[in-house]
């Protein structure tokens, strides 16, 4: 279950419009998620304290957004406060997420899902930290504000593909690789046929890949003892 609870909660950070009202709740997500996979890879230890701390940031961002419906709006200057230590700490979570991710992949000789996530975080970073840049308080006073706009959106649409691209790698994360626990866990139908279906859907690519892993292991035992 650890996968796709990560799954869910990264998702939600595709929210670039009202992100104040989801971090916390994408954060806490992404928590329950590491917390279980935190036994299997120290990455995804660390990355369940780093979970917490953007939830922390998340709650105080909804705060101010209620703040701000009821009395005014809080400064720029403010906002920038706020909006860089976010991006940092998204940028660390998703460092400790895409590498967790390899070192267990790797470990279960999922190689090709292991370079994927180790080929994708340095511009997962890059994109973070440049985001993060453009909200230094008092950058319209240094650059063009219609070149600094341009940048902003670019930036945006960056950080969503991003987010969506990182999401492929946690979605084959969970598809290929069993966590320990996961063949003895009963889920609960559910009221909503879409559900159901897709777990089903999910189920029965598990199972195949279980079965080419095992038929593979078969052909590679049986050349080894044909060689000796």
């Amino acid at each position: 279950m650890g996968f796709g609870t990560l799954f869910i909660g990264y998702f939600l950070l595709l929210n670039i419009t009202y992100f104040a009202i989801t971090d916390m709740i994408a954060a806490l997500i992404m928590a329950m998620g590491l917390y279980n996979l935190s036994p299997v890879n120290r990455y995804f230890k660390g990355g369940f304290y780093i979970a917490l701390a953007l939830s922390a940031i998340g709650l105080f961002e909804l705060c101010v957004k209620f703040y701000e419906m009821f009395f005014a709006k809080a400064n720029e200057t403010f906002h920038s406060c706020v909006a860089i230590p976010r991006y940092v700490i998204i940028a660390v979570l998703t460092l400790f997420i895409l590498l967790g991710i390899k070192d267990v992949a790797y470990e279960v000789d999922l190689r090709l899902l292991a370079k994927k996530a180790e080929r994708i975080l340095p511009f997962a970073l890059l994109i973070y930290l440049f985001a993060a840049l453009l909200e230094i308080p008092g950058l319209d006073l240094i650059l063009d504000i219609k070149a600094l706009a341009i940048m902003s959106v670019i930036c945006l649409i960056l950080i969503m593909i991003t987010v969506s691209v990182n999401l492929t790698v946690i979605y084959k994360a969970y598809m290929k690789i069993c966590m320990p626990g996961d063949d003895s866990y009963i889920e609960k139908k559910s009221r909503f046929a879409f559900v159901n279906k897709f777990r089903e859907h999910t189920d029965k690519k598990q199972q195949e890949y279980r079965d080419y892993k095992l038929e593979k292991s078969k052909k590679n035992n049986n050349g080894t003892k044909k060689r000796k």
